[in-house]
Order: structure tokens, then sequence, then C-alpha cells
């Protein structure tokens, strides 16, 4: 095959040009490609750097240039200073050399020769620098010089969409095969200005309308105002810019529809991107335009992967080499010695927490060596940083600066553990994890989608357990995960002292995975990718991690609860009742919103607080113990008519409790008032087929049998988790297993008499098995019914159960809603 790799970087040929990790993973993948003996290119900009390059390199100059004038219509909200459309010159001539018998092509002139430091732009000069469209340029002249020069039938390699997202529609029509991987960490909804998109592709007679129809619905309700004021600050979510007119188009939908396959570097990153599955935005991402885009193209979808260099998949370990290592950095071996990694980004790398969450565990008295490689262009000012280095000189090794590969492997093969708490779903394959693992560390760190394929995100005791997962987190300056640093890393110390043959097969685990990342698998992977397209065969097929993806993968929503919330005043008592829920916070729908953490009451599954009083309904952001994330909104009502002034239990069985009240209203009227109290109960939709299974059997008040859904609770455990619960009366009643287990409601039974609620939970993608029916539920059959005749047994007063249809309900609001078009279904403010 002719491979063409087509970046905005491509220098990693040459470690001292390197600017990112990409042109790293270019060159290896390149290299993989030209071994296997197929005819591998680059096109990239010069950057400025012919000078420097032709003192090193053979630079020959080729017979092809362009040069143009192309119109670029600008946001006036983003460039108020420039006309809406300027006429950028492009005088582009093209060079080539060849390293390692790879062709590189740059190209180089005007705008394409700034900014040689950096390569990219500083984010700072968009609105008022028009280098800041270097890559549009790059752009438009990579796609002419393709077009003119590389022969029909050659597969186009395109990374970073945000890049590229032109290039794949100057492209269509012209007999090539494009591949593009997803290596951005921005979010799945960045945009990009739809008329300088139309613009462009116009002027390079290309199809405009491939622009066309990617417009968000409107996103206006109150919850959805809320978690569009919150969602940036997690990094999962760009709120593009909402004004009248406004026209913003999804790099990733834009991208989807012009090439042949959508790779991706890990099947947790691609399942993040199609799901944003138990992240804070999940919820949001089912109503946008680019999850509607890509659920539509996931036969092209594709997962080629990352890998590791070379030299770490046979890295020896010996006591000889720690103890010199170590000696060396004025270190006990005897201890237990922890490794961290990365270039310095306190945020995203989650460093701020690690450097709180150590020194917490230092501070206590435990003793480990720590050993940090957090790489700056200059020394970094973190208080967090100099304090545990300062407060604990016997044990803390920090370098800022570059190091080379054979002292990281040192540090590496004479450490422990690990520690990665990568937060925001930005690390999408950390190839200094998978170095450090391969080296012999076992990690400890957050379980990222995009990063489970390192195996920490196992339970701890399973056979195929590399390490420890801390709960994932998107939050700037997290607590919690501070927490959760401090609590793995002394666990693991524990067992380093108390049980080292677990550790000793967590490591060989650890190795073992770290070690099969290997860029020949990466590159045969993509080699299968490639020729599926020049087939005409369905990408995913190549590599079919994606209907794995869409089964489900294991993802249960996170139940968010149920609470209410009364006007007092000038402020609002808020109280919210869950399982194993960690916070419970109310969001305001306001720009930079001051979100409000209720309060956990003993034993936690209860919070309480008051918010000022802003509106009829508050904005609620749930997150559970283990990192998943819901929104809930939740009405404001004013105080209660009715208050309890005492209350006495007067009948109680296992089942249920009966009590009576004395009441006063709020003109001081005493009353009584009885309450039936019974725990709530989970009532289950099994959908498959295009229908329902129902359930049949004897109702004892009512003296009759009736058709009914799955429905049950436990009396034994009344605060079991309701998809747990839902779980059981489903595998309990009918022997049907779900593999996808979706909250769609909850509503109250009779709330005139009682308290008892239900959770409705949609249950698809079954799997039958054999009935386990209770003595109380002898005579209970199980059957599956179309949902035409579902719908004509109600009518007939077949079906009279009244959360049956309450379900029903539910479960036809939950389609309506689960199109990328339909109106925002909460909207009441």
């Amino acid at each position: 095959m002719h491979i063409i790799e087509c970046h905005f970087e491509f220098s990693g040929f040459d470690d001292h040009l390197v600017k990112a990790g990409t042109s790293v993973y270019l060159w290896n993948l390149a290299r993989q490609f030209r071994d296997q003996g197929h005819r591998v290119g680059a096109v990239t900009p010069a950057h400025g750097l012919l000078p420097l390059l032709r003192e090193q390199y053979e630079v020959v100059d080729l017979d092809w240039r362009t040069d143009d004038e192309i119109p670029v219509r600008l946001d006036p909200a983003e460039w108020p200073d420039h006309p809406d459309t300027v006429r950028l010159p492009v005088s582009v001539r093209a060079h080539r050399m060849t390293v390692d018998g790879i062709d590189i092509v740059l190209l180089s002139g005007g705008v394409l020769d700034t900014h040689p430091g950096s390569f990219y732009p500083p984010a700072g000069l968009r609105g008022h620098d028009l280098t800041a469209l270097k890559t549009l340029v790059f752009q438009v002249a990579a796609a002419r010089y393709v077009r003119q020069r590389v022969p029909a039938g050659a597969v186009v390699h395109l990374h970073e969409p945000v890049h590229h997202y032109l290039l794949p529609g100057l492209l269509a029509g012209h007999g090539f095969h494009v591949v593009s991987t997803v290596q951005t960490n921005l979010a799945v909804n960045t945009k990009v200005y739809g008329p300088e998109v139309r613009a462009v592709l116009r002027h390079e007679r290309a199809d405009a309308s491939v622009a066309d129809g990617l417009a968000d619905p409107p996103l206006d309700g109150h919850l959805e105002r809320a978690m569009r004021a919150y969602l940036p600050r997690t990094l999962l979510y760009a709120d593009s810019p909402e004004r009248p007119g406004h026209d913003y188009l999804p790099v990733l939908g834009l991208v989807s529809r012009s090439v042949a396959a959508l790779d991706f570097l890990s099947d947790g990153q691609l399942a993040h991107a199609l799901t944003q599955a138990g992240t804070p935005f999940e919820q949001l991402f089912q109503r946008l335009a680019v999850r509607r885009e890509l659920r539509a193209r996931t036969d092209l979808m594709t997962v080629g992967g990352c890998a590791i260099g070379d030299e770490w998949l046979d890295v020896p370990r010996s006591e000889e080499r720690r103890k010199r290592t170590l000696d060396a950095l004025g270190l006990d071996p005897a201890l237990p010695t922890l490794y961290h990694n990365a270039r310095y980004s306190v945020q995203h790398k989650g460093q701020k927490e690690l450097f709180r969450g150590v020194r917490r565990l230092l501070d206590e008295g435990h003793r480990a060596n720590v050993l940090l490689h957090c790489l700056s262009p200059r020394p970094p000012h973190d208080e967090d940083l100099t304090a545990l280095e300062r407060d604990h000189p016997g044990l803390v090794r920090v370098r800022t600066g570059p190091m080379g590969t054979p002292e990281l492997m040192d540090w590496a093969a004479s450490s422990d553990f690990c520690v990665f708490p990568s937060k925001f779903e930005m690390d999408t394959f950390l190839m200094a994890m998978g170095e450090a693992m391969a080296a012999g560390c076992v990690p400890v760190a957050t379980a990222q989608q995009g990063m489970r394929h390192f195996g920490h995100t196992e339970d701890l005791d399973a056979p195929g357990a590399t390490g420890l997962a801390l709960p994932r987190s998107f939050r700037v300056d997290d607590e919690a995960l501070t927490q959760a640093v401090h609590d793995g890393v002394l666990r693991m110390l524990t067992l380093w002292h108390e049980d080292p043959g677990r550790i000793a097969a967590l490591r060989a685990n650890a190795v073992a995975t770290g070690r099969g990342f290997t860029w020949k698998a990466a590159a045969d992977r993509f080699l299968a990718v490639f020729a599926a397209c020049a087939e005409g065969r369905r990408p995913a097929d190549a590599t079919p991690v994606v209907r794995s993806v869409l089964a489900g993968a294991g993802h249960a929503p996170l139940p968010a609860g149920q609470g209410r919330a009364h006007r007092s005043g000038d402020t609002v008592r808020v109280r919210w009742r869950g399982t194993g829920l960690g916070r419970v916070e109310v969001v305001p729908a306001a720009p930079d919103p001051a979100v409000v953490p209720l309060a956990a009451q003993p034993p936690g599954d209860v919070f309480t607080g008051e918010v000022p009083a802003a509106g009829p309904v508050l904005a609620l952001l749930v997150t559970g113990r283990d990192g998943r994330s819901a929104w809930s909104a939740l009405e404001v009502r004013d105080e209660p008519e009715l208050t309890a002034t005492g209350s006495t239990v007067v009948y109680e069985n296992r089942w249920m409790s009966v009590r009576e009240d004395t009441t006063v209203r709020a003109d001081g009227t005493p009353g009584l008032y009885g309450v039936v109290h019974k725990p709530d109960f989970a009532v289950v939709v099994p959908y498959a087929d295009g229908g329902f299974h129902l359930v049949e059997q004897y109702r004892y008040p009512v003296e009759g049998r009736y058709w009914e859904f799955p429905q049950g609770s436990w009396e034994d455990r009344p605060d079991a988790d309701p998809l747990e619960l839902a779980r059981g009366e489903l595998a309990e009643e009918t022997g049907l297993t779900a593999a996808t287990m979706t909250p769609i409601g909850h509503l109250y039974a009779a709330y005139g008499y009682s308290d008892q609620g239900f959770h409705v939970v949609l249950a698809t993608d079954l799997t039958q098995g054999e009935p386990r029916l209770e003595p109380e539920e002898a005579g209970l059959v199980s059957r599956w019914f179309p949902e035409d005749e579902v719908w004509r047994m109600v009518a007939e007063g077949r079906v009279k159960d009244a959360s049956t249809l309450a379900a029903l309900a539910l479960f036809r609001r939950h389609l309506e809603n689960s199109r990328p078009d339909a109106p925002a279904a909460d909207d009441r403010s």
C-alpha cells in the first residue's frame, strides 16, 4: 500500500524537534509500515525550520508550488477588529527529505513558517493575529499537494481532527482512502465556525453541503442551562457561542462525514467518545448533533491503538539495579517506592491531588520513596510540590527538567508502584504508564475509560488484575481524588508489607500487559483497517471493538435518587436521598455558577442544605462514591402545608409499617394522618425485538390475575441499589439478564396514604435464563408480547397495574427524549 501520514506536526524523526507525543507516535507507526514493505510518506509544514534541517539532512526543492488568496470567513464576535471575510495570501512551496527510507514533504512559505518554536500558534492569538489560522492554511496547501502529487488509491492518514477538519472534505471524491485518528483530548463536541468551513470548501470546489445539518437543538431548559454553565470546567464539554444566528459545527461530526474510517487510540477512548458514560456530560450528550453523527457511522469506527517504545519491552529488574539507583538518589532501597513520569500539568494529570495525597500519607508517618518527574519548560512555582519535597527530603526526589530514557528506565525498574491519577478523560493511552508497567511497576491510577486497556480497572482480586483503580474525576482541585490517592497508595503499601506474593502476582500481570503494547501490533491493526477501506469493506470489521461499546460494555447509569425542596423566606431547604452517593450539589443555571454542596447526613445516603431562592426548579449534580455522575431537576415547592407534631407506629410486619401522625396546618388547625411506610420497589421494563416481557400472577387483594412488568422490593435490604434490585427481580421472575439497565424515572405508588416510591428501569440486550421464583410467586408466568399488543391489552383492561401503566408512559417519554432533535423535557423555567 501507499500510505501518506499527514499531520501538522511530523517531527518524531528528530528528538530535538518534538513538541508533542503525537509526532513520536507517527514516527514509530511510519517505521513499522516501512518495515512491512509498504511505501510510506509524510506531508507536514516546515514551520520555518528549513535552514536548520538543511544543515542536518539532504533537503530537495520540489517543482511544486501553489499561490492564491484564500477567502476565510471570521466570526465577528471573535474577531471584532477584522472584516467578516479576509483573504489570506498563500504562497507555498514543497520540499522533500528522506529519513530512514521515509519521504517527508515539507510545505513552506508565508504563515506556514511562523511560530517555529512552538509549531502551533499560541491560543491567545485568536481574534487579533491572522497567523492563528496557520492550521487552516496547511490544510488547504496539503490537500492541493496530495490531490496533485499523490496517486489515487493511496491511504491518507490524518491525525487530530481539530487540526484537519477541512482535509477530509477537500480530499473527498479524489480516489483516496482517508483515515482520521482521534488523538485529541479535547471535548467531543469541540466546534469550528461554520461559515469558515463552507467558504473554504466552496473556494476549493469541494462539496460544502457536508457542513449542513450539524446544528445542536435548543438547549434552553433549566437543567440544560445548568449543565452548559457547569460542564466547561470539567473539560468534557465546550460550550459554543450561544447567540442569534450562531453557526458552529462539531469537528468530529464534520470529519466523520467524509472519511473511510474513524480511528481511536483505545477501545476505552472510543467508548467514551460514543457514550460519555458515567460522566457529568452523559445526559446532555444525548441531545447533541455530534452524538447523532457518530452513532450513525459506527461502521467506520476502529481502534488502531498505540504502543510503548521498543526499548521498554525488555527492561530488566534486579535488586542490584534498585540498590544502585536508589543509593545514588540518597534513598533507602528497603522502602517501597512510588514513581510518576509525565509533563507538568497539575489538573490534566491529577498532579495536584497526587502531591497532596502523597504528602498527607507521609505526614502521617508512613514511609515510602517518591520519584516524581514532572517535565516543565521552566521550574514550576507549585506550593504543593514544594511542600512535599521540603517536608520529606529523605523520601522525595523531584525532577522537572528533561530526563533521558536510560535514567527513566532506572527509576521505573527500581520502583514498586506507578501512580497516575489522571482526570477529565484526557489521557487516552498514557504511554508513560505503559512503560512503567513494562518495567515492573504496579499501577495505582484513575479508572479512566481511555486507560482501561491497562487492566487496573479490573477488581483487585480478579485473576488478570494489574493494579488498583481510583475513582474517575472530572473536577479541578478534587479533594475526593486527593483522599482516594492517599487511601489507594496506603492500601498498596500495606499489601507490599503484608502480602508480597500478591504484589508479585500483580507485577507479573502488569509487565505482561505493558509489554503487549508493541508498535508492530498497532501497525498490524492499522494495516487491516487500511486494507478494509481499500477493498470497500466495513472498517469496523477489522477491529470490532465498537460492537461491545454499543452493547453497553457493562455500563450502568448512576441512580440519582430523589428529594424535595421547599422555600423558606429567601432560601430553599433541600433534602436528597440516594444509595451509594458521595456528593450532591446544587448548580445554578448561570455563567460560572457558584455550586452549593449539600451536607451528608449519617450514614451518608441523605444530603441536606439551604441554597438561595432562584426560580421554580433546582439543578442537582449527583456523584456516586464510584465516580459516576447524574443530573436531576428538582421542583421547588412552598413550605409544607401540613407539619407533623407527633408520630406513633400502630402496626408493623416485615414488609410494612403503619403510623399515625398528629399534624398541624399553617393556620394552626390540628389533624391526624395515617401513613403506610414500605420500601421503594423497582419496576423493570424488559424491552427486546420490538416488544416487552410481561409476567402474570395472582394478586390476592383484588382476587385476580393480571399482566404487568416484573417488579418487587427486598424487605431485608430496603436500601439496595435500585439497579441491583431491578436486575434481581428481572432474573427472579423471568430468568432474563440484561447487559444494559437504564433508569428512566422515579414515581410514587400512592402518595395519598403511603411514602412508597418505585424506580422504573429499562432493561435491554436481554439473555434468557431460568427464573428463580419465591414461594409467594407460585403460579407466576412470563411471556413476550409485541408492543402493539401490549397497548391493546391496556385498552381492553387486561393490564390494570398502575405502576406498569406509568412505566409504559415513561418508556415512551424516554424514546422521545432519546432523539437528538427532541424538545427539552424539563423546561419549566
